[in-house]
């Protein structure tokens, strides 16, 4: 028969259970509080280059705002767009480097008498891939037309007749004039400039013909086919 020990005996063994029990919870407790308080006070560690990188891959990117000069050619304003200032007109660099493809930009000029001329030249170079180009407007009236029909064109200044000046008279040589006070603005900018008249029709692209001859400083030609 197993021998049978009474509660006083056993009482030092329970105390000392219950004691490691409640040691046990006190310590795990104080381990929680430790830990929690390291959390809070750890400074916040900056995210990797690698992860900055990688959300900057999903930042929107927002093109170039589309002007009268950087839009394609024969591409017209939106409808019922109003005409704008006078002053959006005005010749400047940055409206000639809007233009301008690897240095160099292509110029006529007239009034309204030479719209038709103007269309054909224009029609011409495109067709050909030339789009580095710009119009002179003598007249407010052609500067209409050409805006709204996609040319990119801007003001002379020239107050100039809407009718035909005829070749000789005073009207005439003043469109010469004109011509020379318009290369002496241009070339300032920094371009490499050809200047045409609306009445030359172009066959080929004349720019790799020119970029033939980079030490030259004028070139010249009176040849109305080309």
């Amino acid at each position: 028969m197993a021998a049978w020990c009474s509660a006083e005996s056993t009482k030092p063994v329970f105390v000392g259970i219950y004691g490691a029990v409640l040691g046990g919870f006190a310590v795990s407790a104080l381990f929680f509080l430790l830990s929690s308080f390291s959390s809070l006070s750890a400074p916040t560690l900056p995210l990797p280059a690698a992860a900055i990188a990688g959300a900057n891959l999903s930042a929107p990117t927002f093109a170039q705002a589309e002007t009268m000069y950087n839009r394609p050619i024969w591409k017209p304003p939106p409808r019922r767009a109003r005409m704008p200032s006078p002053r959006a007109f005005r010749l400047t660099r940055d409206m000639v480097a809007a233009r301008a493809r690897d240095g160099v930009i292509v110029v006529t000029f007239g009034n309204y008498a030479f719209l038709d001329f103007i269309l054909t030249w224009v029609r011409h170079l495109t067709d050909l891939g030339v789009d580095n180009l710009l119009v002179g407007a003598m007249d407010t009236k052609l500067l209409r037309e050409l805006y709204f029909r996609g040319v990119p064109v801007f003001d002379m200044g020239s107050r100039m007749v809407t009718e035909d000046a005829g070749w000789g008279s005073p009207t005439f040589h003043k469109m010469g004039r004109e011509k020379v006070l318009l290369i002496n603005a241009l070339l300032p900018f920094g371009y490499e400039l050809l200047m045409c008249d609306t009445d030359m029709v172009w066959l080929k692209n004349p720019l790799p013909y020119l970029a033939r001859y980079p030490d030259a400083d004028l070139l010249t030609s009176s040849d109305q086919v080309i």
